[in-house]
This record gives structure tokens, sequence and C-alpha cells, in this order.
């Protein structure tokens, strides 16, 4: 049996691409066809059927063929033997972002596990993918090319796992690093210089392969859509990733760059870690409904602290830039009491169910920024006693898990910090407050980084409303109080408020939804409660410099 993808765009302005399936020679009385419900990097459910219309089936003699849709995403047909199958339909591809799909005049963007059927009596067959395209389009794509315009996969896994963009405005760069060829695509324009970025990527690349020992494939893409209005977004897959990024002019600030060279190191770790590094449960990928794990400390808390980290430790960010970003995570973390209700553990379970979204307020604490932290301290606390760094703990994991194809549990992967502890007590016990416990992390993170010549102050100055009086603001409206300050009896999230300082206390007026308007009071506490967090760097010390190299 063959399973041959043939997509067109009829009319780029629709923004409908046409999707042809051809089963030949189906060596099966009954086919069972599923779309995706998620992808790989977002464990939430997406439903990707909600964007499939005119689906239909068809014998070679063009004669329709009666099917069931049997759930939201799945489809099934009676048919004969060695007889062959026509299913087309359309999906609609308008959502721009580094994990979705979009066509225009310009382009034809596809990530395919939002908009490819899998055959589900067949799942280790080859699929052959072929495309009616503008011969001015240039193509970057993670595909194996077959012939012009012709590609393949091995199986359906790893058709999910690519991704195809078409443009007539394509730039390609290149480097080159231990025999592995690593491509940088852009659609967009380009306001950056070319030897700089290169330079830069190439740091960080060679200090992540030099830690793991190899890189995983021969070849890898870095493709980027550089948008005219602000986005921020990478997705990972095994020989590459999408990364959108914008405004495109903004990349002039060296800031904005900065972040775009954050999400690159993030998305490139991921080549080894999630990609290949996976928790048994997800080891195949299950796209017909919700898979849940407990590991999403291991999956992106590692992958946030270990992407930035390598940035710092190949040079591309000073200490100073590194800090700053560090910061953003601490004060991000400082602003949510999650950790009082819900562990990681118990935090990455519920991805599923509001993991990436704000949520009811203090509900759980978040797997990329928390776990970040997490990392931060076991990596200290590994260098200071035990001569080793996470850096060597996510090496035996590759090749005791990521080389073999070997998913992990969360016993197995912390088996691994036990061998590299010369003090085991240490780490279980750091294991039950911080992971599988609520103790407050942030706590360990002040005791912690004076190891490395760093002190985390506060300073009640910088935003005396929310250190003093426990009340948080964007655009004039409270998004957060803290529910120990007087604030939290009288004023509600999403009042409009105004407001006026004095040395002890705030003037205050809450408009709220409903039309009540609120005049009061509050004396300034001796409680910080809201702190707004500095990393101070005092006396090098030689910890630090082995973390930073």
């Amino acid at each position: 049996m063959k399973i041959n993808y043939h997509f067109s765009c009829k009319n780029p302005a629709s923004q409908f691409i046409q999707i042809e399936i051809k089963l030949c020679a189906v060596d099966s009385d009954q086919v069972i066809l599923q779309m995706p419900s998620w992808r790989p990097g977002r464990y939430q459910l997406a439903d990707y059927a909600q964007n499939v219309r005119f689906f239909q089936i068809k014998d070679f003699a063009n004669n329709p063929v009666a099917f069931e849709k049997v759930s939201k995403n799945q489809w099934k047909f009676l048919a004969k033997n060695e007889q062959d199958y026509l299913i087309s339909y359309e999906y609609y591809a308008a959502k721009m972002d580094a994990g979705s799909c979009w066509v225009d005049e310009s382009q034809i963007y596809l990530n395919f596990v939002n908009c490819c059927l899998e055959v589900l009596n067949f799942p280790d067959l080859n699929y052959e993918l072929s495309f009616d395209l503008n011969p001015q389009f240039t193509i970057a794509t993670t595909l194996t090319p077959k012939e012009v315009n012709k590609f393949s996969t091995s199986n359906f896994q790893e058709l999910a796992d690519s991704s195809f963009l078409a443009s007539q405005n394509l730039t390609r760069w290149e480097y080159l690093i231990d025999k592995v060829h690593f491509n940088c695509w852009f659609n967009g324009e380009i306001h950056f210089s070319k030897e700089e970025f290169l330079e830069q990527f190439q740091r960080f690349t060679q200090r992540q392969i030099e830690d793991f020992g190899e890189f995983p494939e021969s070849q890898y893409h870095f493709i980027f859509q550089l948008l005219p209005y602000p986005h921020y977004h990478g997705v990972e897959h095994k020989k590459g990733t999408v990364i959108t990024f914008g405004p495109a002019e903004s990349l002039t600030d060296p800031s904005q760059m900065e972040e775009l060279l954050g999400v690159s190191s993030h998305e490139l770790y991921h080549a080894w870690n999630v990609c290949r590094i996976r928790p048994t449960e997800l080891l195949p990928y299950d796209f017909s409904k919700e898979t849940y794990t407990n590991a999403g400390w291991m999956l992106e808390g590692i992958t946030t602290y270990m992407g930035d980290l390598y940035l710092l430790k190949s040079g591309v960010y000073s200490l100073e830039t590194y800090l700053k970003h560090l910061e953003k995570i601490i004060n991000r973390e400082a602003q949510n009491f999650g950790w009082k209700n819900y562990t990681i553990l118990e935090s990455s379970m519920d991805l599923w169910l509001d993991g990436y979204q704000a949520g009811i307020p203090d509900r759980k604490v978040n797997i990329y920024s928390h776990g970040a932290l997490i990392c931060l301290c076991l990596d200290i606390m590994l260098m200071r006693r035990n001569g080793c760094s996470l850096a060597d703990v996510m090496k035996a994991a590759w090749e005791k898990f990521g080389k073999r194809n070997k998913g992990y549990s969360q016993r197995t992967f912390w088996s691994i910090f036990l061998e590299k502890a010369l003090d085991e007590s240490e780490f279980k016990l750091f294991y039950e407050k911080f992971i599988a416990g609520k103790e407050d992390l942030l706590e360990k993170v002040k005791a912690l980084t004076p190891l490395l010549g760093l002190e985390l102050i506060s300073d009640p100055k910088i935003n005396p409303l929310a250190s003093k009086a426990g009340i948080l603001t964007s655009n004039g409206k409270i998004t957060k109080i803290h529910p120990e300050s007087a604030a939290y009896k009288t004023l509600m999230i999403g009042d409009e408020i105004s407001f006026s300082l004095s040395e002890k206390s705030v003037e205050l007026e809450a408009k709220r939804s409903t039309g009540q308007l609120i005049r009061t009071t509050f004396g300034f506490s001796d409680q910080e409660f809201f702190p707004s967090y500095t990393l101070k760097r005092n006396e090098e010390t030689d910890l630090r410099t082995k973390w930073m190299n």
C-alpha cells in the first residue's frame, strides 16, 4: 500500500489549501483516518479538524465512497482489497504562529500536524508528498527531498514533526559545525548583520553540541517568519524549528535581538530535550487525545534554563545581559503564589486544562519560569559539592534515553541526579520540598545565588503600589491583588483605578465594571507584597567561573 499527499492552493486569498490523499493498493477491508487533536510542543487540545471542509472520498473511477465520521477528528470507510482511493478536503490555513498554517499570495506555510490525516491502520508506511507551487517560490522544509516539489517521510510521526515554507521572499544563510549543516531561512525583511548573526548562532550551537557530545542530525533548519507586527513564538522539531518574530524592524534594537537569540537557543536545545529525550507517555505521540505527563519541569523548565545559559556560556550574552533575563523570570515568579496550591508536577498534569492561559489567580505554577528556577537551584547544588553540572545530567539523559529512543519516568530521570550527587539526601529533600512539594522556591534561590557571587535584592521604591499596597495594574486596571493585603478585601481584579501616593498610604478610586464606584485609603504595610527583584553582582567566585564556562 502507498500513501501519497498532494497540496495545492487554487485561491490564496481564500486561505484554503486543497489536500488530496491517494491510497494505492489498499490491503485492508477498513480504513481509519484521523486528524491530530494537538501538536508536539503545546500540550493543549487544538482540534484541527475544525479547519476542515468539503471532505469526500472517491474511488479511482471517480465514484463516491460512503464513509462515517466516528468522532470529531476521525473518519472511516469500507475498502475493497487492492483498490485505490482518493480522499480530498480543504484546510483553512489562516493562523500565523510557529506551530500553525498560513497561505496567501506570497507564501504557503504548513505545519503538517495541523492539516494532515493519519492513516491509523498503517502506522509504519511512508508518506509521499507533492506540491503545486509558484515556480518563483523557494522552499524551506525539514522534509526529505526526492524530486522537484516532491518529498517523503518514513511514517506519520515524522510527518507530524515536519514544517514547510514556500515563498518568493526567502533568504538563506548557512553555517557548518562538526560536519553538521545549519540553515537559517528568513521570510520577511532582514534588519541585522549577516556576519554578526551567524557568529552568534555558531557560538551557542557549538557550545550545546560540545556538552552533548554530538548533534542528532546531519542537517538542521532554523525557519524564521519575520513579521511586520509584534509577535514571539517558537516550536521545536527534530530537524529544525520555526520561529515567528516581529516587528522585523525592531531587530535593529539589541534588546529585541536578545529575545530572538533566546528563543533560537531554546528551540535548538529542544533538538535533544523533548524531541528525543522524552517521557514514556510521549513516546510515540498519541495525537488522538490528551497525553498527560508530570514531566513539565524537565520538558520546558530545563530547556528554558539551559537555552539562556548557553548564550552566557558561549559569550553571546554578557553576564549583565544574562542576569537581566534571569531577573525577568524571577520577577514573574514573585507575582505568582500558585506554588502554595499546586506543585509543578500537578501543574504539568493540568497543561491540558489551562496551562497556557493565566487561569484563576494563584492556582498553579508556570512550568517554564518556575521550572527554570528549579533548574538554576539544581545546577548550583550539583556544582557546589559534586563537581558536575546540569549539563552533565542532560548528557547522561541523552545517552540513557534520547539516543536509545527510550522513554523516561519521573523516577528514572531523577535517578540521574541522585547518581551524580555525593549527598543524595540533599537532592531528595529538594525534590520533596520544591518539585513534589509546595515550599517557597524563591527563598531557595536567595540562599543559593550568593554561591555565584550574586545577591537577590528587592527595592520597594520601584513600584510602591505593588510592594506596599499589594496591587498590580496594567493600563489602569487591576490585574492582581496580594491575598494578604488590605486591598484583597475591598478591590477586585478588573477594577479601573486612579490613585495618589503619599509616604505612608495610597488614596484610591476604583470603578467596577458594574458601575460601582469605590473610594478608599490604604496604609502602607511593613510587609513587602510584590517585591521587584534585581540581581546584584558581588565579587566573582570560583563557582561562578565554572558556571559561566
